[in-house]
């Protein structure tokens, strides 16, 4: 018998948010040093941005206000679906359109991201333009983050977290569906374009990586890299990457490295969580970008009630597992493939290095002047408008099974 999806509601015990609140009244901000001007965040995250988040945090965030609004806005559920030989209880975010035709969208997030970045998406259910493509949506935590429980297999990879998404659109009745994510959500998707390209139609992604492109199959354009043959903006965007690898990437190896050890420290200080994950939100947006301290408090509040170190586990399993299960492996002509690239993103290739390492099928390439890593959030608009304009490029004979599945299921 299949699982049966069960209704969620986020009531954090009573116990719990007094711990918290507890540790954000008695929080110790250590000092910083002096830096010059512009530089203020070299070191990470400076003191005066912490105090003012935890005077914040103190003083006028009200979790229960928070919890009923995300109680409100967003349909949850919660399923057990088996993988690797055991069972996860999956959180997930489901937002079915009354629309005939409408078409399954799941989104995956990554880190420091959650499930809250589907939101501004959820208007695609419904749209206003009678005319216009509706879709159902479909937005899981991953596996160990929020309210997912943590897998218990010591290499939970990337392609079993992409199994379990895969069952989870089959559970929910959805056989044939198309994904949009950015960070690892574009690695879970990837991989299910790979293993699951009948039921996979297409992917639309927002963060791109890259091996480089095999001197056997893709020679002129491994010449073309080799020989750094870039327009202009295309070497400012591969030298932010570069700078991303060589300054910022220090959480990776952390936490790719003794995830258990470093998530002590985080889940047991609500301070250190929320200036762990807010130095990473740092120089990932546009500069004039600025996060709402309530989005920052919040999503740190997210981890925290994980209660596990699945967040930082992510990181050990999936850089040692994702290049033989996704980059070395590319994308069949079956499944469509579309990129939105925003400036500040630190995940970019080139369309032509894409199409030797990437996907067979691209239908959809836009490269942005503006815009950052969380564009779900940052940008929703240009992401919905790249989104839609992905879809209808979709081949009519990939779409039409749509049609036929919503047939032969009764969905509307």
């Amino acid at each position: 018998m299949s699982p049966v999806p069960e209704p969620f509601r986020i009531d954090v015990a009573p116990e719990t948010l007094a711990w918290v609140t507890d540790r954000v009244k008695t929080a110790r901000v250590i000092p910083d040093i002096q830096h010059p001007q512009g530089k203020e965040w070299a070191h990470g995250i400076p003191t005066s941005a912490v105090q003012e988040l935890v005077d914040y945090w103190r003083d006028e965030y009200d979790w229960r206000k928070v919890e009923q609004r995300l109680n409100l806005t967003f349909k949850m559920f919660t399923v057990d679906i088996e993988e690797a030989g055991e069972t996860l209880n999956v959180h997930f975010v489901h937002h079915r359109s009354s629309r005939g035709g409408a078409v399954p969208l799941i989104f995956a997030h990554g880190w420091p991201g959650n499930f809250l970045e589907v939101e501004h998406l959820l208007k695609l259910t419904e749209p206003e333009d009678p005319a216009q493509q509706a879709f159902h949506i479909v937005a899981p935590s991953i596996p160990g983050f929020v309210f997912s429980s943590e897998p218990q297999h010591p290499d939970f990879t990337i392609a079993r977290i992409a199994s379990v998404y895969h069952k989870l659109m089959q559970t929910l009745g959805y056989t044939h569906y198309v994904g949009q994510g950015g960070d690892w959500g574009s690695f879970i998707l990837r991989s299910m374009a790979i293993s699951f390209p009948e039921a996979c139609v297409g992917i639309h992604l927002n963060y791109i990586f890259a091996i480089p492109p095999s001197p056997v199959k893709n020679p002129l354009a491994l010449l073309r890299l080799v020989v750094r043959w870039f327009t202009a903006d295309e070497k400012t965007r591969l030298a932010r990457i570069q700078w991303w690898m060589k300054e910022e990437f220090g959480y990776t190896a952390i936490q790719g490295t003794k995830p258990q050890t470093v998530s002590y420290a985080l889940l047991d200080s609500p301070v250190g969580m929320l200036a762990w994950i807010r130095e990473k939100m740092q120089d990932l947006t546009d500069p004039d970008f600025t996060w709402p301290k309530e989005t920052v408090v919040t999503w740190a509040m997210l981890y925290l009630l994980s209660g596990n170190a699945g967040h930082a586990r992510l990181y050990k399993n999936g850089m040692q597992t994702a290049k033989g299960e996704v980059l070395d492996v590319k994308i069949s002509k079956e499944v469509a493939f579309g990129a939105s690239c925003f400036p500040r993103d630190v995940g970019y290739v080139p369309r032509w290095w894409a199409q030797a390492s990437i996907a067979d099928n691209i239908v959809f390439w836009r490269e942005h002047e503006k815009g950052g890593h969380f564009a779900s959030l940052e940008c929703s608009d240009v992401l919905e408008r790249d989104f839609l304009e992905f879809f209808g490029k979709i081949s009519v004979e990939r779409r039409a099974v749509f049609v036929k599945a919503g047939k032969e299921t009764g969905a509307s």
